[in-house]
């Protein structure tokens, strides 16, 4: 048991029925609206008066010194975090940008075979065309 817990039970010897209650409440006690508030916001008071502020001070002074060094671990995290993630989106466009100048350079190889395969095409042709004016021209003379 806690040094708190002690004293609570130390202050509160006349009755047994009320520690109990603050070990294990049942539903009907907590209630809202009920005799029990009552009674459990005058043991409040009651302690109220007693309390230590210093130490109800000090404590809340440790309680947010943790949460801020809790805090402050999660800003770390969250900057790793971010970092990693800055890197991944800078490796993913980059990625991306090889990508496509292969896309280009296939796109720019595939227009120039097209087109020596056309230019070639023409002179076969034109060739044809030689030819056949030249069997035209044996055939009249």
């Amino acid at each position: 048991m806690s040094d708190h817990d002690e004293e609570l039970v130390s202050r509160d010897d006349t009755s047994e029925h009320s520690s109990s209650k603050e070990l294990s409440p049942s539903i009907a006690e907590t209630a809202p609206g009920t005799q029990n508030d009552r009674l459990d916001l005058e043991h409040t008071l009651e302690n109220l008066h007693e309390c230590s502020w210093e130490d109800l001070q000090q404590k809340f002074s440790e309680a947010m010194e943790t949460h801020a060094q809790a805090e402050q671990e999660l800003r770390d995290e969250t900057a790793k975090l971010l970092e990693v993630f800055m890197t991944w989106s800078q490796v993913a466009v980059s990625h991306d940008e090889d990508r496509a100048f292969k896309r280009f350079k296939t796109r720019m190889q595939h227009v120039q075979n097209s087109e020596t395969k056309l230019e070639n095409k023409k002179k076969h042709y034109t060739n044809v065309v030689k030819a056949f004016e030249s069997a035209l021209a044996l055939l009249e003379g």
